[in-house]
């Protein structure tokens, strides 16, 4: 415990040193994994008003099966999806991810996006969700392809914070096996907007 407490401490801090021009962190955990992650404006690094987020992540997970580690870094184009009475969000991208698992490592090249949905009046409340997939071409080690997607639902507890319950699943495809979740279940989030 104490060395995932330093993990996450680490992790904060490397955050904070980034641009925090309209800037984001998400902190989730249960009983078997604890994952962050750090997102901002990709206007904050490049002066060209590219409309877009860049986002860097870990999850680290010590189940009593499996002992993962997985870094992430991403970019993706965001924007309103223009429809009518929701306040809707997406984005669309590219993620270049690292695993360190029990029984070997890889990495690859994953495509996705994500979305935030919010009825009009009821703003405070929200779905959002996300889908990462790197096929066995765009993959590289000892992982095949694997597959990363979550749904949540938050309650902006304040303007610049909100809590959420979630539900993420982390699938992974060695070279040299079965098809297996590293990471599935339920988890408890917290997103603080800077």
């Amino acid at each position: 415990m104490k060395r995932l407490k330093m993990r996450v401490s680490a992790f904060v801090l490397a955050g904070a040193t980034l641009p925090v021009h309209a800037a984001s962190l998400d902190l989730n955990l249960n009983d078997d994994a604890v994952r962050g992650e750090f997102s901002g404006a990709l206007s904050s690094l490049f002066s060209t008003g590219t409309e877009g987020l860049y986002q860097l992540g870990a999850l680290y997970s010590d189940d009593e099966n499996l002992d993962l580690k997985q870094l992430h870094a991403g970019l993706l184009a965001t924007g309103d999806v223009g429809a009518q009475d929701v306040l809707a969000t997406a984005g669309l991208g590219l993620r270049a991810q690292y695993l360190d698992a029990d029984g070997g490592d890889g990495g690859g090249l994953a495509l996705g996006g994500q979305f935030d949905l919010r009825l009009a009046g009821f703003e405070r409340l929200g779905l959002q969700g996300y889908l990462w997939h790197s096929p066995k071409v765009l993959s590289f080690g000892d992982v095949e392809d694997q597959t990363e997607w979550m749904l949540s639902a938050d309650y902006q507890v304040l303007r610049n914070a909100s809590a959420y319950l979630g539900y993420r699943q982390l699938r992974i495809d060695p070279d040299n096996g079965h098809a297996f979740d590293a990471d599935d279940g339920f988890h408890l989030g917290f997103r603080f907007k800077f």
